[in-house]
């Protein structure tokens, strides 16, 4: 069964951007201050993290089916793959900050959601709790905190503009400050709140699931399986453990097992046969194809290369001399 938002029927006729779509599509960010005047932006998913901020006036957000009033110090974060619209009707007009970004830019290692504390909180699990009819999907910042967040995005967006010397490096750290400062205010605004168990139970479930295909990768594994052990519906605990971790069940497994692979290939003489059954694919010749995939060359050509057996790599390409399978 295709888990992938980009294959699931129900989403199929709305319209995905891609980072390379934007003006200066190279790089892994973007941002833009627009007017919404009495028209409705169409209803699309993205590839990558967005934050709306309503610098002016008031719109409304729609995400989830559901629909909230969107006012000036309002700041919300919208997950890749989420389908969303923000709609300024006849009495309405926003002026709005879109900072884009790939979740990579701020961190290699994003997707370690254990260690991306409150921010994980606010971007993933928050928007899936509109649909519980209990949560206000975003923060509304005030006093010191709405003009600390203007200042930030107004220097992101001139730097972005002026593109001087450095000009990547100082947006990654304007970003980055934005974030703790999102995350803590979030934390701020539910402790104490009746929404805590919520966030709390959503939060746990995600990691309990991460947890136990951490441990049982080698077994074989189901999505079924391990939705049962985070107490979650299949297609709620799919559709969550996507956007929180950016991967698939199955890529996200896969990509535990080669990780073993790649290991045991280096540190071990084990057959590549022995390896495949031991990580827990039932197919050899499935282990290499994805093992392919992912690396680039076979398992031999890998354990050639990290033992001197006349595989080299030269200028990113596979150079093989008397390589067997």
């Amino acid at each position: 069964m295709k888990l992938d938002f980009l294959d699931n029927e129900k989403y199929k006729n709305i319209p995905m951007y891609r980072m390379s779509e934007n003006p200066n599509g190279d790089l892994p960010f973007y941002i833009s201050r627009y007017t919404l005047n009495h028209s409705t932006t169409q209803l699309h998913r993205h590839e990558y993290m967005q934050i709306n901020y309503v610098y002016q006036g008031k719109a409304e957000h729609v995400i989830n089916n559901h629909k909230f009033e969107i006012i000036k110090g309002d700041i919300f974060v919208i997950p890749p793959y989420i389908p969303h619209m923000i709609a300024a009707p006849e009495d309405c007009s926003a002026q709005i900050y879109e900072f884009e970004f790939l979740p990579q830019f701020i961190n290699q290692n994003f997707d370690d959601i254990q260690n991306a504390g409150s921010f994980f909180d606010f971007a993933y699990i928050e928007p899936f709790l509109v649909s519980e009819n209990m949560v206000k999907p975003r923060l509304n910042l005030i006093g010191r905190l709405q003009i600390e967040a203007e200042t930030i995005l107004n220097d992101v967006l001139r730097e972005y503009q002026q593109k001087k010397p450095g000009y990547v490096l100082l947006i990654k750290s304007l970003l980055l400050r934005l974030l703790v400062m999102v995350g803590r205010e979030f934390t701020t605004n539910l402790e104490g709140s009746e929404t805590r168990p919520i966030y709390d139970r959503h939060r746990e479930a995600i990691l309990t699931a991460i947890k136990y295909i951490d441990e049982h990768y080698a077994e074989d594994l189901t999505v079924e399986e391990v939705a049962k052990v985070s107490a979650l519906s299949f297609s709620y605990f799919s559709h969550l453990f996507k956007c929180v971790t950016l991967k698939t069940f199955t890529e996200y497994l896969n990509g535990l097992r080669i990780s073993k692979a790649l290991q045991l290939l280096k540190e071990t003489d084990k057959k590549v046969l022995d390896i495949s059954y031991e990580i827990g694919f039932n197919s050899v010749n499935h282990f290499n194809r994805v093992f392919k995939q992912r690396i680039g060359i076979s398992p031999l050509s890998y354990r050639k290369i990290y033992r001197g057996n006349g595989v080299e790599i030269r200028g990113g390409e596979n150079y093989r001399q008397n390589e067997s399978n």
